[in-house]
């Protein structure tokens, strides 16, 4: 298991010594000559190969086997939050005022359909009186009435479609955000790992490890959310544009006289 190989390169750093970044001078004693040179190195020029080898090997182990989360600079993570926080604004508002023409819509379809009825009761009366004229007169309006409600009827469901559109690209903006700070969290933790596992014990650094390994499971499942919802979100895409496909066929009929 590639932890394992991870677990055994920590153990490896810690048991054959303690790396050079942990002392600010080198333990060495003076060469026997006294030469002031060798004397004024600082402990990054001192550190044995082998320390600089172990430092190596932990960081290229961190890089190889805990990259199941692609590994991104952190600005780069900041402003994808910055954006869900816009576009979820925005979404908000975009629903809103969906919402206020969706009620707008019920209302004029409520009254289309009271003068129907009030049309359809002229209409009986001229039946019944037998005047011909006003009943050719009545039936042009009671149509133009009943295509006016169908069209309002579209107009209403494509509101009702966008409301939840704007919803869905709101909680997707919220999902984004919830993974890139996970992301983010995660990002952090490993450069702890990197920086303070090859220096610390080897309890220390299975700390740092379990620590990495739960913050990349927690944005691997907060990144399969994100995705659910995209594909929701392309859906209701799609239902809006039926929907005002739906209602330019309406429109047109109507233009059309049918």
């Amino acid at each position: 298991m590639p932890y394992r190989l991870f677990l055994a390169a920590v153990w490896v750093a810690c048991s054959t010594g303690t790396v050079a970044a942990q002392q600010p001078f080198s333990s060495r004693p003076p060469s026997a000559k006294g030469d002031s040179a060798t004397q004024g190195r600082t402990a990054a020029e001192q550190e044995s190969p082998a320390d600089g080898e172990r430092a190596l090997h932990y960081r290229l182990t961190l890089d190889e086997y805990l990259v199941l989360v692609p590994i991104r600079a952190e600005d780069d993570i900041r402003s994808d939050i910055d954006d869900s926080r816009r576009q979820e604004d925005r979404a908000r508002e975009e629903k809103r005022s969906s919402e206020q023409l969706e009620r707008l819509a019920r209302d004029q379809l409520a009254a289309q359909k009271s003068e129907i009825d009030a049309i359809k009761a002229r209409l009986k009366v001229a039946k019944n009186d037998d005047r011909k004229a006003d009943v050719t007169v009545l039936e042009a309006d009671r149509k133009l009435a009943e295509g006016a409600e169908d069209l309002l009827e579209k107009r209403r469901d494509l509101r009702r479609v966008e409301v939840r559109g704007w919803d869905m690209v709101a909680k997707l903006a919220v999902a984004t955000r919830q993974a890139a700070e996970l992301e983010l969290e995660l990002a952090s933790a490993r450069e702890q790992l990197k920086s303070e596992g090859p220096r610390g014990s080897a309890e220390v650094a299975r700390r740092l490890e379990r620590r990495v390994n739960e913050l990349e499971k927690r944005t691997l499942e907060a990144q399969k959310d994100r995705a659910e919802l995209r594909a929701k979100v392309a859906q209701t895409e799609k239902d809006v544009v039926d929907s005002r496909l739906d209602l330019l066929k309406t429109r047109a009929k109507i233009n059309a006289g049918g």
